[in-house]
Order: structure tokens, then sequence, then C-alpha cells
């Protein structure tokens, strides 16, 4: 049987790594056409090709798999014949959500590139400015409010984003299995097993009893790591259905241990996407003939590849080391 953190974990560093690669082609894209002296039309319909052939459906695929899982660790051999359609506990995000933030960041490109073609340094000297405009580029095009001030605090790229709304999907699909599973078996008690690199938040509530009210108000309850309308956006914890045989297990770690690990996570997830865009601007760089930029890029690869090989020995064993680089990079 698949391990369900494991899968969540694995599943949403691929939706990150899919969406980081698509930007990364709209970057080559976007200095092909600038070097090649490309008019906006010829930009606008090429990029149009090249996000037209994205393919949504790996996002449903991956979610009916995790809810496969989850029911058959909920059932545990036991065979329920009764077919019965219940209302979701938690509502997931649409698709139209993710969608939206694609064509967002394809109209971004569009007025960017627009902008470059009429740019005065670009007109009188063309390479200089391409190669000064491969640093600044920026994929950051979805903005974060202040819950308090209700004004932008910063930005995260659209990987990002549409990563967290994947992960929050398969979570919350995931208890709405459990929870439904709970009501066919006629149990009403849950617990949440501690995993590796789990949220400091959510290992309080591991490995003790929790009846159906207090699963409702956890996840009511705001999360540290909320994010604009994203509840708990990078929450894997798993729901499991109680039935009083079954020994429970706290976390084997305190709060400062189970902090220092998760954030070493997500260092490593963000270095790795990170030496993704590095490849990229080297291509670009190599592209426009400036060897000088290749070089201070193939420095920062390699200064990223050690700060990796730091992190992960960082950590107190060897499954923990191998799990955190355990995805596919």
């Amino acid at each position: 049987m698949k391990n369900s953190n494991e899968f969540i974990n694995k599943s949403v560093f691929k939706v990150n790594l899919k969406y980081a690669r698509m930007q990364n082609k709209t970057k080559e894209l976007f200095f092909k056409c600038l070097n090649e002296n490309r008019d906006f039309e010829y930009f606008k319909d090429k990029l149009e090709k090249l996000w037209g052939n994205l393919d949504h459906s790996f996002l449903q695929d991956e979610l009916v798999e995790y809810e496969e899982i989850i029911h058959e660790q909920n059932l545990k051999g036991n065979v329920i014949e009764e077919e019965i359609t219940f209302e979701p506990f938690l509502s997931l995000i649409s698709l139209g959500v993710i969608i939206g933030v694609e064509d967002k960041f394809k109209r971004m490109k569009e007025r960017e590139y627009k902008n470059s073609l009429k740019s005065y340094a670009y007109r009188k000297a063309k390479d200089q400015y391409l190669k000064t405009k491969v640093s600044r580029y920026t994929n950051q095009v979805v903005p974060y409010y202040s819950k308090k001030t209700n004004e932008i605090v910063r930005y995260v790229q659209m990987s990002t984003y549409n990563s967290m709304v994947h992960n929050t999907n398969l979570t919350r699909s995931g208890w709405n299995v459990t929870m439904q599973d709970a009501e066919l078996l006629d149990l009403n008690e849950f617990w949440i097993p501690p995993h590796n690199f789990s949220c400091p938040y959510c290992a309080s509530y591991q490995g003790r009893v929790l009846t159906r009210e207090e699963v409702e108000t956890y996840i009511g309850t705001e999360a540290q790591e909320q994010e604009s309308d994203i509840l708990h956006p990078n929450c894997k914890c798993v729901l499991t259905i109680y039935d009083g045989g079954t020994p429970l297990r706290r976390p084997q770690y305190n709060e400062a241990q189970i902090e220092e690990q998760y954030e070493i996570r997500q260092k490593v997830n963000s270095l790795t996407l990170k030496k993704e865009e590095i490849l990229t601007d080297r291509k670009i760089q190599k592209m426009l003939g400036n060897e000088d930029k290749v070089d201070e890029l193939n420095q920062q690869r390699n200064k990223i590849n050690s700060q990796i090989r730091e992190l992960k020995e960082a950590l107190p064993t060897a499954e923990l080391q191998k799990q955190v680089v355990a995805i596919n990079r």
C-alpha cells in the first residue's frame, strides 16, 4: 500500500515542478523572440501555442488516486456494498482558479514583452539590454494580501500558488473520504498519525483521539500557514478513523525539532526548483553569447548543490535524509 503522506509530498512537488518548467519554457521563448526581433503578435501566438497544449487532467487523476489510497486505508480489508452520496465535508478549490492564474501569467508576460519592444534600451543596445534583463525577469505574479490591512505583502510564483491549491485539494479530498467512510462504518472518532516533515501546528493535534466535532474545529481554525483563500496550503496530514484498537503514536520529536525539519524540507524543495530556473537562465545566456554570465550561473548552481547537501546533513537520521531527497528531481 502506498504511503499517503509521501504520495502528497511527491504529487505536490510534481505539480510545482511541472508549472516551474512551463514558466521556464515561457522565459526561453520570451528571450528567443526578443533576440530575433520578433514582433508582439508573433510572441503572443507562440505563447498561446505553448500553454494551449497543457493538459489539466493530471490534477484530477492525482486526486482520484489519492482518494483510493485513503479509502483502502480506512476500510482495512472490509467491504462496503452500500453506495451513499455524501455532501463533501470540505469544499475543493475549483480548477478555474488554477486556469485563471495561468491566464493572468500569460497576460502579464504579453505586457512585459510589449514593453520590452518599446524600451529605448532594447532598441539602442539590444545585446546589453537582454543580458541584464535575464536576471530582472520574474515569475512572481500572484499577490498575497495581509488579512489585517488587506494590502499586498508579497507576490509568489504561479508554480508555487498552483501547487498549494493542489496540496489543499489533495488534503481536503482525503479528509472528505475519511469522514464519509466513518459514517458508513458508524464510527465517530478519528486521529492524525504523526508523519515526517509535519508543520508544528499540525503536530500538536497528532497522535490523540479526536471527535467529529473536534475535527471540524481543527480544520476551521486559522492555521499558521494560511495564505489568502487557501487554508493551510502546505498541510499533508492524513485524517484516519480510530476504531479503538489502533495504538496511538505521538510525534517522536519535540516542537523545535519538528519545525526545523519542516523548514529544511521546504528549503530543499525551493532550492531544487531554483536550480531548474538557473539551468534555464544559463541556456538563455548561452544563446545570447554571454559566457561570463554562464560562468556566474554555474557558480550559483554549485552553491545551491552545496546548500542542499548541508541541509540534508542537518537532519538527524538516515531515513529523514533519504526522504528529503526522495522526490525524483
